[in-house]
């Protein structure tokens, strides 16, 4: 990919909700006048590690070119200097942080602070975290200097690096907040199309049905026609919560999953306020609700299903067990693979346990931040 590749942004003629594309890759979606950014967290930090592998061997170019009669403070510095550009390809921040101390104690020549920025480019946490990481290691830079020259010396430098750090980390996180809100307004869209059109479609053929049968078969459609207008309903409301910035409601979506099963009976428990910022962990939960729902009622045979939701230490935590006939040998089929796969694919756990005669437990821990 050259630079004209990535300055070319190819939007579509399909106008609000189409998607962009960035050197053939999507990359964002314009909706209501905005683009919103999707470049992915491993094109970003690739990105970042190219501009901050160029910037590290700028601050070693004024002494390169600058005469030093110390050999000896030249080579430590040189170690710092090496250090941080090992730590940057790893990702290592406490290292790099540590690495620009280091320079500056040893050698400062004034551009150090530099590196600093890269620093706060690759920060990936909630912003008052940031902010005080952040200020700590501004102001051990302040101290470095401080050291390394004098007290007014620091007072002149660390400012202007500080805004410059402040800058560079809400730039990119404004990028990833926009790229989580494409994110959602992709999967509305989808259920929008998909989801709300079958129900509709449902709706339509269960009134044509009604009109034709009586009896004990008349009301068994009457309520499925019920319950596809709830779903109907359900879905709206989920689209609805997924266009803003307010996160999933998670408690409607898995109820809308469960709403009047004949069999298993479910009974859910789940915790007040448990809500997911990010669209794919979201998706990933509704997953595996989906999943465990389906495998008690088509492999289990189970009668009861009680499933619990709760937040646990930055996770959500899905608890299920079922009295179904379960297994001594469980044998993973598509579905279980890939509830497995989704979870683990962003860093979860997923343990599932099951004995002849006592039906399945299943565990998930579901990360909501990414």
């Amino acid at each position: 990919m050259n630079f004209g590749d990535i300055c070319h942004l190819c939007l579509s003629s399909e106008g609000e909700g189409a998607s962009v594309s960035l050197a053939g890759v999507p990359t964002g979606i314009y909706r209501a006048g905005k683009f919103y950014v999707t470049i992915s967290c491993m094109e970003r930090a690739r990105l970042v590690r190219i501009g901050g592998t160029l910037a590290w061997l700028a601050v070693a170019v004024p002494l390169v070119i600058q005469v030093t009669p110390s050999l000896a403070r030249i080579g430590l510095w040189a170690v710092s200097w090496l250090a941080f550009g090992i730590a940057l390809q790893r990702n290592w921040l406490v290292p790099q942080v540590a690495a620009v101390i280091g320079m500056v104690l040893t050698m400062c020549d004034g551009f150090e602070g530099t590196l600093l920025v890269i620093v706060a480019m690759q920060l990936v946490m909630p912003r008052r975290r940031a902010f005080i990481w952040i200020g700590v290691q501004t102001s051990l830079l302040a101290i470095a200097v401080g050291i390394h020259w004098t007290p007014r010396a620091a007072i002149l430098l660390t400012p202007p690096y500080l805004g410059f750090q402040l800058l560079a980390f809400l730039t990119i996180d404004s990028i990833e907040r926009s790229s989580r809100m494409a994110e959602r307004l992709r999967i509305s869209r989808d259920l929008h199309d998909t989801i709300g059109h079958h129900l509709t479609a449902l709706s339509l053929n269960l009134e044509a049905a009604l009109q034709r049968t009586t009896g004990d078969a008349h009301d068994r459609i009457n309520v499925a026609q019920s319950i596809a207008r709830s779903l109907l309903g359900d879905v709206r409301e989920i689209v609805a919560s997924m266009e803003t910035e307010k996160g999933i409601d998670l408690a409607s979506a898995i109820r809308a999953q469960t709403m009047d099963m004949p069999r298993p009976h479910i009974h859910l428990e789940i915790a007040d306020g448990v809500r997911v910022d990010h669209a794919d962990r979201a998706q990933t939960i509704l997953r595996c609700t989906q999943e465990i729902i389906t495998n008690a009622a088509r492999h289990s045979d189970a009668e009861n299903l009680w499933m619990t939701i709760d937040c646990d230490d930055g996770n959500v935590r899905i608890r299920a067990h079922d009295d179904g006939r379960g297994s001594d040998c469980i044998s993973a089929g598509f579905g279980l693979r890939n509830m497995r796969n989704r979870v683990e694919g962003i860093g979860g756990e997923l343990r599932i346990d099951s004995s002849a005669g006592h039906g399945f437990d299943v565990t998930a821990l579901v990360p909501v931040k990414s």
